[in-house]
């Protein structure tokens, strides 16, 4: 499939977004704000950029990263030194026209380059500021520097993760990061529709930390520790809530997730691999009995699957509406007929490499759709079209700007 292009007006179509962000938290909020049509001013370090140009994969004589294409993209690329003052005045005629900043930065950075939140506002009273950082704005962990392994650690998520007899384990992908992401273009959008419904001037600060948000993910495991003194700990691909359920290998030894949530579930699951026997077994008559049993119920489960191929497994208990999904590999998931036919994956004209694939925006509005207009541009590329064609730079103080390194 093609570029993802919308033919009605985005939803944040006239927005305009400042993103003073660097690795991925900020980047990928401000990513999703652009998808669906605001006007995201990547503000980068002249000559050097936003280090996530240098993560992952190379393209066969790219100059950035595969990541930085998805991460970068539908944003402006302005190389621009906002901890000079001629930078920071370039920064306040930016400002006048903006309705949301996105930094991550550590606490205090930005005040010491003279950019505070009163400095901020004097340039524009409606401008929404979302802050993120390790642990947030205030508290005695203010200071102390995050990335997301240390946020996953903290936020109790790691302690969870893994086998029971193993060491704890983080997650296969950076997910306090691109969380952060999500809960910062959500807090952005509310609180530029909280002031436009309230008819109100002045913009809000959204405070962020990296690991408060995996905090609303954690179940019950916060009231079970208050009130009971229950610590939860790792169960492994089994939950510890539910039983069946989890990773098994069938007889070609590929993996399946297979839930059994559920008194019918578990019913129609007994009957596909022939033990209906076990439905009033009192071992497994509750879900509470069964998660007691899990052992025994597992080996019985196990015994059906090795004698499967992971196809006639599937087909099984896709017939008896069990659900079952074969465990995925990219490979697996982007051939998938599914995943075709919705579109999740598109190839977005690139200047250096023709095409480049990226994920699809989620989620999908259907009058007025998310689009990728264009994949991460290079450093500084749209520093004329902004600084000369919107502010009206002279051509001598751009050149001046740019002999010393503050615009690039």
């Amino acid at each position: 499939m093609t570029s993802c292009e919308g033919s009605s007006p985005a939803a944040l179509a006239g927005v305009r977004v400042i993103e003073l962000g660097t690795f991925i938290s900020a980047p990928f909020a401000a990513a999703l704000l652009a998808d669906f049509g605001a006007d995201v001013i990547k503000i980068e370090l002249p000559g050097q950029g936003d280090p996530m140009r240098t993560l992952g994969a190379y393209p066969p004589g790219g100059e950035s990263g595969y990541w930085w294409s998805s991460i970068g993209r539908n944003k402006r690329s302005v190389a621009l030194d906002i901890r000079h003052p001629e930078g920071r005045d370039i920064l306040a005629r930016l400002l006048a026209t903006t309705d949301v900043l996105i930094e991550n930065f550590r606490p205090g950075t930005l005040d010491r380059w003279g950019i505070t939140a009163e400095w901020m506002r004097a340039q524009r009273p409606e401008l929404v500021v979302v802050r993120i950082s390790g642990y947030g704005q205030d508290g005695p962990w203010r200071d102390v520097p995050g990335f997301d392994r240390n946020a996953q650690a903290f936020c109790g998520l790691v302690y969870v993760t893994g086998e029971p007899d193993g060491p704890p384990q983080q997650a296969g992908l950076p997910v306090c990061d691109f969380t952060a992401g999500l809960w910062a273009a959500f807090g952005a959008v509310t609180a530029m529709l909280g002031r436009l419904r309230r008819g109100e001037r002045e913009g809000d600060d959204v405070d962020l930390a990296l690991y408060e948000t995996m905090l609303p993910f954690l179940k019950e495991m916060p009231q079970t520790f208050r009130h009971e003194g229950i610590v939860t700990e790792r169960s492994g691909n089994t939950p510890g809530y539910v039983a069946p359920g989890g990773a098994y290998l069938t007889g070609d030894g590929e993996w399946i997730f297979v839930s059994g949530t559920g008194d019918r579930v578990f019913g129609r699951l007994m009957t596909v691999i022939g033990r209906p026997d076990l439905i009033e077994d009192p071992r497994f008559k509750r879900n509470t009995d069964r998660v007691a049993n899990r052992p025994a119920l597992d080996a019985e489960i196990n015994a059906w699957l090795r004698r499967h191929t992971t196809a006639a497994a599937l087909d099984a208990l896709s017939a008896a509406d069990v659900p079952a999904v074969k465990i995925q590999s990219i490979g697996d998931l982007m051939t998938h007929p599914q995943v075709v036919a919705r579109g999740n994956f598109v190839d977005v004209p690139d200047h250096d490499r023709g095409h480049v694939c990226l994920a699809a925006p989620v989620p999908r509005l259907r009058r007025m759709p998310a689009a990728i207009r264009w994949p991460g541009q290079h450093l500084g590329e749209a520093s004329d079209e902004v600084l000369a064609r919107e502010l009206n730079l002279p051509q001598d103080e751009l050149d001046a700007l740019r002999e010393r390194n503050i615009i690039g």
